[in-house]
Order: structure tokens, then sequence, then C-alpha cells
């Protein structure tokens, strides 16, 4: 029998919130830019943080359900923000090596992931992970394993996301903007800190050096379990918001 593999029975999704992943690796550095440079990334209706950093995460998911295998490498490059009392990160880039979770990470949820080479490596205390697109390694940290670290309870956070559909007409949006919360339990399970090293390089297509590093605050090489349930809070001014959404796509 000829198959038909363009049209499916809808089905409810596997995730969807509120289940908790295992354990996954995270080389993560959090480091102060010079002042004023977030308020000018961070859109209506978030706000930066008072003490608001930039934080870069370079996260290694190896998944093995039995009968389903998850496997890729993601990066995160992010501000703390605030919005209605609640503070959380607000991610201005998502890079990601695997293709099949781009576009609906995009539609579904709002993610600002673009495709890159991603390196994650550690060989006894030296550890190295970079982020690759368009032949330039737009971030890289190099760094050693100093010692381990106590490692804190379970704390609640969140991210926040713009869910947009660009305009057929090529100004504005076909629809709402929509602002997407996820709230998250995140648990670690270990954590071990780094005596490292940011270089962030320039690529038009991921400016992360449009946020430089002043002062590297914290560096470490951690494990940890997470929870996350997404949800729509509203739309938000698409007029204010525009000038925000051009860079998820260049």
């Amino acid at each position: 029998m000829t198959q038909n593999r363009w049209a499916r029975q809808p089905a409810d999704p596997a995730a969807g919130g509120g289940h908790e992943l295992p354990p996954i690796t995270s080389l993560e550095v959090s480091y102060r830019t010079e002042p004023g440079l977030i308020d000018a990334v961070v859109p209506p209706p978030l706000v930066p943080a008072p003490d608001a950093l930039v934080h870069v995460r370079f996260t290694d998911i190896d998944l093995d359900f039995g009968s389903f295998k998850w496997q890729e490498h993601v990066g995160w490059f992010g501000v703390d923000v605030e919005h209605d009392g609640l503070r959380g990160e607000y991610p201005l880039l998502i890079p990601i090596d695997l293709e099949r979770a781009v576009a609906i990470s995009r539609e579904r949820h709002g993610e600002p992931k673009k495709l890159a080479d991603i390196v994650i490596e550690r060989s006894g205390d030296d550890v190295r992970a970079s982020m690759t697109r368009e032949g330039v390694t737009f971030a890289e940290v190099v760094g050693t394993v100093t010692g381990a670290s106590p490692v804190p309870p379970a704390y609640e956070t969140r991210q926040f996301w713009f869910k947009f559909m660009p305009a057929v007409s090529g100004r504005g949006f076909d629809g709402d903007v929509l602002l997407v919360q996820v709230d998250q339990v995140r648990t670690p399970v270990s954590v071990e800190t780094l005596d490292a090293k940011l270089v962030l390089r320039e690529l038009a297509s991921a400016p992360l050096v449009d946020l430089p590093v002043v002062e590297i605050v914290s560096a470490v090489w951690t494990s940890r379990r997470a929870t996350t349930a997404p949800r729509v809070v509203g739309p938000v001014d698409p007029v204010a918001f525009e000038p925000f959404a051009a860079a998820r796509y260049d």
C-alpha cells in the first residue's frame, strides 16, 4: 500500500509542562557587561532586573527513554529580567545543533533558536565549549575545574519568550505577539567551579559582542534536573516589540 506521510492524525504532544527530565550537563558562565547595554536589548513589557547579568550556557542533552533517544547540544545567551514582579531570564539567542528542533521551537513556543555547531568537551579538569555559525566561533569558553561546590536545593525560576508570526506584507505581524512565561523548577545534582575565560567574536547573525564581557561573576560545570511548564501570558504591544523581531531571522 502506498504511504502518505504528509498528513497525520493530531495527537497530544509528549512535551507540555510539568515533567522532569533526567540530569543534563551544562557549562555556564555569568558576567557583567557595560552599564545601560542590557536596557537596549530587552523588549517591553519585560524590564531588566536591577542587578542583571548576562548568561552564556552550553548544554549537552543526551536522553535515552528506551524506544526514544534525543541528542542535541544547545547554547544559551540571555539576560536577567523582570515581569509583573517576577524575576526570570530572557534569551536573546538559543543556538542549537539539531535542525528538526528549530522550527517547532520557534513556532510553538517562541524560542529564538538558530542552527549552530556547538562543542562541549571535558578532559579531566580541562573544559572547552564553543558556538560556531557561518564559519565564525562567536562564543568560546576555555577553563579548568577548581573544585566542587555545595549543591544548592531545588529552586523555582522562569524564562520569558515571545511567540509571533512575521507578516506576509514584510512589515509587522500576522496575528498577535504573545508573551510566553516558562515556569521551571531546577534541581542541581552536582556543581563544580571553573577558572574560565569567555571570548566573544563578531558575527552579525549572533551579535553577542554587543554585550561585551566586563567581569565574569561565576563559571560552573554543573548537572541538574528540571521541570518546565510554558504558558501564554497574553498579547503585547506589537509596535513596541517590532524592533526586536528581526534578530530572530537574520
